[in-house]
C-alpha cells in the first residue's frame, strides 16, 4: 500500500510540473499574439489538470483506506 500511494505522489508532482509549464506558454503565447501557441497549450494544460484532479482524489481515497486498515489493526 506505501509504495502505491508513494507511486501516486510522485505522478502527482509530475503533472503538478507539467502543468505549471503548460501554464507559463499558455502567458508567453498570449503575450507574444500567436494564437495556435495558446489554443494547443490551454488544450494541454486541460488534460494535464484532468489527470492531476484525478490522482489527487486517487491519493486521498487511498490515504483514507489506508488509514481505515490501520485504525483496524489496532
Amino acid at each position: 500500500m506505501y509504495d502505491h500511494i508513494q507511486e501516486i505522489k510522485t505522478a502527482f508532482v509530475i503533472t503538478l510540473l507539467i502543468a505549471v509549464y503548460c501554464f507559463s506558454v499558455i502567458m508567453k503565447s498570449m503575450a507574444a499574439h500567436i494564437e495556435w501557441k495558446t489554443i494547443c497549450s490551454v488544450i494541454g494544460f486541460l488534460i494535464v489538470a484532468v489527470a492531476d484532479l484525478w490522482l489527487f482524489i486517487k491519493l486521498v481515497r487511498i490515504q483514507k483506506a489506508s488509514k481505515n486498515s490501520f485504525d483496524n489493526l489496532q
